[in-house]
């Protein structure tokens, strides 16, 4: 509850941190601007800030925490959290009302009335800051103001009024120098042009049937010329046609032949079949009659092995009944033998254990009393050694007290030798400052000399008839240079527009190409479509010829039971023939011959439907295409070579529109080199003016340049000046404050010295680390050698009993080991004596293994048997199987012998009938079935050929006499070509003509409504221009000192008011007045002198401090504004008051409590600690980590 309280501590402790920690957990910040995630300490995983603060009765807590990821040294820094929370008195607890960053920000500046900027002038005193206002120059103290107050936004406002006005006033002009550029053309001379536009577009049209008209005429008579030779074309390839069927006559008799045999090649096929199955069973017959006198003797000898097999068998189940009595009783003593062993054989591991036991219990004893010797043996040194050092024993209660005066003395010799560094930096940073301002002095010479120059140069640079004003000199030829850029734009669309022009031509003769390459095409494919119709026909004829056939052999083949039932001179209900020939030499019918001979032509009939299909398909598209391309006969001028048509006389149209003055030139040559020439002169001159005005640019650049250069060094100049001032006041104040650090340290030493002197030492700067690190040592040495003593006579007594317990242990193992060894001896006899037994009847083989060996013997003769009488029933079996094969074989051989003469027979008479002499005549006449397919396919391939090459002949002609009677005209195409060239010409003039004069009359149209457009923009931009012109006569300036000048007087003007109030209740003698002529300069009035004005300068230390305080306490109020600041702090001034000035300022700062302020002021001032009763005591701990202890 104290009304003043400090703050102190060492340097470094952490005094300040105080205030970091408070603006940490309000706002989230450090006051002194440092990133809020350095306040973590080195080696710590969490960090929290937490402050308690009342507002209005309410009682709050802020709290800010960060922390390490998993708590870990090395874990990366996670957070912040935030929390802000209100004292309940009912439940006497905190309840959390924020905890979301942006949440617990809005929070606190509602409840504490302040935001950050606010909270921080007005609960930290700018005391110090005030102090240099008072005494700073004029040209700084609208700075320093500025800085202590926060009013850079007034700034800010004079540069923003001032380039926003620059800003309209450069739109207004470019907007007034775009009107001047456009030339608009009179009403009457655009009636005009309408006009002639009417006139030229009635002429257009009827020039465009003309056109229509010659074009149509020009293909009529290249269809002509077309059909004629396709006539021609086709008359010879049916004669070509006709010498192929001639030259393939021979092969088609082979043909012939081939199709007479056929018929009978079924039959011959089974008799060569018929003779191949009976040399195959003939082998097979032998083969078998081979393997049945192989396998008999095989089977008698399988008998005799059974045989022998069974008689083996038999001695072995007699051996083994004969020797089981001896098994059974060796199997009972084993049992005895096994249950007498197993307790005697536990025994010995017993004894075997004691012995062990009773071994390591000896060793147990030889090393303990080895350990109890070493021991006493240490015991007694270490009393020895204590004895000799008994002067170290009060080191340990005296060596925090030489720590605590030696870090004091550390403290001080820092303090003195920072003096001393400052001292050489601001002695440094004096003659650095001299020799820039020297330095300053001389480039601004330089760089008048330099401006003198360049202004030379660009006079020179000036073009001849120009203005010489810099901004309006690069406006005109920026103007010129977007003229001619214009210009040339334009040639390089006429330029596209003439390229795309002569693409266009290219393509109406690749459509004219291919519709010539589609025409041939369709002659063609008429042809086609004749072959297909005659190989049509001849399939047809083909496929009806195999259909009969192979009905023909399916009735002989359904009146096959009906032959055999006829009996001879019986008439047959059928035909009535009482003369059967066929039932006594039946035919066999080739049904499954004729089906597939029918199946195939059928599918070659399929194919060809199939193909000739796609051929309508084709001849119909290539009607599409035809008709895409040329038109039909209802719409002749609808296809794409009349489109092709319409987009050249558009092009020809935009030509004429872009450049009126190339109409008159036809589509060569010289219209593309006039083009590019026009291009490259436009080219030309843009780089003429562009390079002028690039060099007068830089020029105008560099004359800027120099001239902001020598601005900014008249202003460092001034600031040097100013800086030199400020630099040796302060190197005054350093050397004053070096001279008492010394005489601190000299005391500090003296202290010191008394304390180290019963050690033997002394303090010397150079031998101080050696010394306090030696008597460090001594201390841990003497409280090591004591713990060492305790421990050692602690570890002698527990040896000395362990011993004792080892030999009674050791005593009781020897009686136990006696006992077990005398019953292991009796067990031994029995066991021995049963052993004994079992040797005489069976040896020391193993009962398990003779049973084994008796059972393998008799599975082995088991198996043996089994094998044999297996192999006797399978070469039995087989036998058997052998015999009944013979029998078959040979009767299928009787049958296939007798078939193959049926066969034989029955195709000896149908060779007769075919006209054949023998088999061989059949066989030759006989061609394989490639060659057959091939002769064939000819055939037919040339017969189609033929049909088709005559309709297509007929077609022909047909549309020859068509087109011919149609008599369009009697020109020659070479003349209906010139005539099209002429018309053409003709239109495209007139085309290019009436282009020309819309694109002016739309030009003009564009460039009026601009020119509407531009004006309203101008009578807009003055009114705007106008509003941003008086805002800045009244704020605006480049650098913004007009209008920060005067809002920092009216700042400074309510500051003084609130300064006053506060200077009245701490000294009712002065009051600080604002000076009417200057804007931030202020005086003093001495009430105790008849109201006498003085300037600030004259005031003495304390009563700076006085004044500078109100200042600072004023400015609290301002930045507080309705918010009631009752506690706050001084972190400055006070290290540089002499003894009678901190004197006044802590009485000063005492009659603040009379006002119910709560001041905490921040030093290490040691007048300050003797002069207030309450402190806050911050104490180095190490390591980054300081404690706090409250004092009064």
């Amino acid at each position: 509850q104290a009304g003043l309280f400090a703050i102190t501590g060492d340097t470094g402790a952490g005094k300040t941190t105080i205030l970091d920690a408070i603006t940490l957990a309000l706002y989230g910040r450090v006051h002194r601007n440092k990133e809020v995630r350095e306040v973590m300490s080195y080696g710590a995983v969490e960090s929290l800030a937490e402050v308690e603060f009342e507002v209005q009765g309410d009682v709050y807590r802020s709290k800010w925490t960060i922390w390490r990821a998993h708590r870990k040294e090395e874990g990366n820094i996670l957070g912040p959290e935030r929390e802000l929370s209100r004292w309940n008195p009912q439940k006497e607890a905190f309840e959390i009302i924020a905890e979301k960053i942006r949440e617990v920000e809005t929070a606190v500046e509602e409840v504490t009335g302040l935001d950050y900027e606010r909270f921080c002038r007005s609960v930290m005193l700018s005391q110090g800051d005030f102090a240099a206002f008072l005494k700073a120059s004029e040209r700084d103290r609208s700075d320093l103001l500025e800085r202590i107050t926060g009013t850079e936004i007034y700034t800010r406002i004079s540069i923003a009024a001032y380039e926003r006005h620059k800003l309209e006033q450069q739109r207004l002009s470019e907007l007034e120098k775009q009107l001047e550029t456009l030339e608009v053309m009179s009403e009457e001379a655009a009636t005009a042009l309408e006009e002639e536009l009417k006139e030229k577009k009635k002429a257009a049209a009827a020039e465009r049937k003309a056109l229509d008209m010659a074009r149509e005429h020009l293909a009529w008579r290249q269809k002509i010329e077309e059909l004629a030779s396709g006539k021609m074309e086709l008359s010879e390839r049916l004669e070509a046609i006709h010498l192929e069927q001639e030259q393939a006559r021979e092969d088609f008799g082979r043909l012939e032949g081939h199709r007479r045999a056929q018929p009978l090649q079924g039959q011959l096929e089974r008799l060569d079949d018929s003779l191949e199955q009976q040399k195959t069973l003939q082998g097979a017959l032998s083969e078998l009659e081979r393997e049945i006198q192989e396998a008999r003797p095989a089977a008698a000898a399988a008998g005799e092995a059974r045989q022998k097999a069974a008689e083996g068998l038999k001695e072995i189940r007699q051996e083994a009944a004969e020797q089981e009595p001896l098994f059974e009783r060796v199997a009972a003593l084993d049992v005895e033998v096994r249950e007498k062993r197993e307790p005697l054989e536990q025994k010995l591991e017993e004894l075997k254990q004691l012995l062990e036991e009773g071994r390591q219990q000896q060793e147990q004893l030889e090393k303990k009393g080895e350990e109890i010797a070493k021991l006493a043996e240490e015991e007694k040194a270490l009393q020895q050694w204590k004895e000799n050092n008994a002067s170290l024993a009060d080191l340990a209660e005296k060596l925090p007290l030489i720590e605590q005066q030696r870090e004091e003395l550390n403290s001080l010799l820092l303090r003195q030798k920072a003096a001393e560094a400052d001292i050489a930096k601001l002695e440094k940073e004096r003659k650095a400052g001299q020799k820039q301002v020297e330095q300053q002095e001389q480039q601004l010479a330089k760089l008048q000399k330099e401006k003198e120059k360049l202004s030379e140069q660009f006079k020179k640079l000036v073009p001849p008839n120009y203005v010489q004003e810099r901004s309006e000199l690069l406006g005109l030829l920026s103007r010129e240079v977007e003229q001619l850029s214009e210009q040339k734009q334009n040639l390089q669309e006429l330029h596209r527009l003439n390229q795309e022009y002569q693409n266009l031509l290219n393509e109406l003769s690749g459509f004219e190409e291919q519709l010539e390459g589609l025409q041939s095409q369709e002659l063609a494919l008429n042809k086609d479509l004749m072959n297909s119709i005659e190989q049509m026909e001849g399939l047809s004829r083909q496929l009806k010829f195999k259909r009969g056939v192979y009905e023909q052999q399916l009735m002989v083949a359904n009146y096959e039971k009906d032959r055999a039932a006829l009996e001879e001179g019986q008439a047959c209900p059928l035909c009535f023939s009482t003369h059967h020939p066929f039932r006594e030499k039946p035919v066999r019918p080739f049904v499954d011959e004729a089906k597939a001979e029918l199946d195939a032509v059928q599918a070659r009939h399929d194919a060809a439907q199939q193909a000739h299909r796609e051929l309508l398909n084709r001849q119909k598209e290539m009607e599409t295409q035809i008709e895409q391309l040329a038109g039909n006969e209802v719409k002749p001028l609808s296809g794409q070579l009349a489109q092709q048509f319409k987009k050249i006389l558009d092009y020809e149209d935009k030509i004429a529109r872009v450049a009126p003055e190339l109409g008159g030139e036809r589509y060569a040559l010289a219209r593309t080199d006039r083009l590019f020439l026009k291009i490259g002169e436009a080219e030309k001159l843009i780089r003429e003016r562009q390079e002028a005005r690039s060099q007068l640019g830089k020029l105008l650049s560099r004359l800027e340049e120099q001239e902001a250069q020598m601005s900014q060094v008249e202003k460092g100049l001034q600031e040097g000046h100013t800086i030199l001032k400020v630099l040796e006041g302060r190197l005054q104040l350093q050397q004053e404050q070096q001279h008492r650090q010394q005489e601190q340290s000299a005391k500090a030493t003296a202290r010191l010295d008394g304390l180290l002197q019963p050690y033997g030492y002394r303090f010397e700067a150079e031998t101080a680390a050696g010394v306090f690190g030696a008597l460090a040592r001594q201390k841990k040495e003497w409280e090591q050698q004591n713990e060492s003593l305790n421990q050692v006579s602690r570890a002698l007594e527990l040896a000395r009993q362990a011993e004792k317990q080892l030999q009674t242990g050791a005593g009781s193992a020897a009686r136990r080991r006696a006992t077990l060894q005398a019953r292991i001896e009796a067990d031994e006899k029995v066991w021995q004596g049963l052993a004994e037994q079992r040797r005489e009847l069976f040896g020391d083989k193993s009962l398990k293994e003779a049973r084994q060996e008796q059972r393998g013997k008799m599975e082995a003769a088991e198996q043996e048997l089994e094998v044999a009488s297996q192999q006797l029933r399978e070469l039995t079996l087989q036998l058997g199987k052998l015999e009944q094969s013979v029998k078959e074989r040979s009767e299928a051989l009787r049958q296939a012998e007798k078939k193959g003469r049926q066969i034989g027979e029955s195709l000896e008479k149908a060779l007769e009938k075919a006209g054949f002499s023998n088999l061989g005549a059949l066989r030759q006449a006989l061609l394989d079935e490639e060659t057959a397919k091939s002769l064939e396919a000819l055939r037919e391939q040339l017969a189609n050929r033929e049909t088709e090459a005559r309709q297509a002949l007929k077609a022909t002609a047909e549309s020859l006499e068509a087109e011919t009677q149609k008599a369009l005209t009697e020109e020659s195409i070479e003349s209906l070509q010139a005539r099209l060239a002429e018309k053409e010409e003709t239109y495209s003039q007139y085309q290019q003509r009436i282009g020309a004069l819309a694109e002016k009359l739309r030009q003009n149209e564009e460039r009026r409504k601009k020119a509407e457009g531009l004006s309203e923009q101008i009578e807009s931009q003055r009114r705007e221009y106008g509003r941003w012109a008086r805002l800045n006569d009244i704020i605006g300036m480049a650098d913004g000192k007009k209008f920060r000048t005067f809002a920092q007087g009216l700042t400074l003007q309510k500051l003084t008011q609130l300064a006053n109030e506060h200077l009245q209740r701490l000294n009712g003698r002065y009051i600080i007045n604002k000076r009417g002529d200057e804007d931030l300069e202020l005086e003093i009035i001495d009430t105790y002198q008849a109201d006498n004005r003085r300037s600030m300068n004259t005031l003495s230390g304390g009563e700076s401090f006085l004044v500078s305080l109100a200042l600072a306490l004023g400015l609290s109020d301002l930045a507080g504004r309705n918010a009631q600041i009752q506690s706050l702090f001084i972190d400055e001034g006070f290290g540089t008051l002499d003894e009678n000035t901190l004197d006044l300022a802590v009485s000063t700062l005492e009659n603040l409590q009379a006002g119910g302020k709560t001041i905490g002021i921040i030093s290490h001032v040691k007048t300050l600690k003797e002069r207030i009763s309450v402190q806050i005591v911050v104490q180095k701990r190490g390591n980054g980590f300081s404690s706090l202890e409250v004092i009064g």
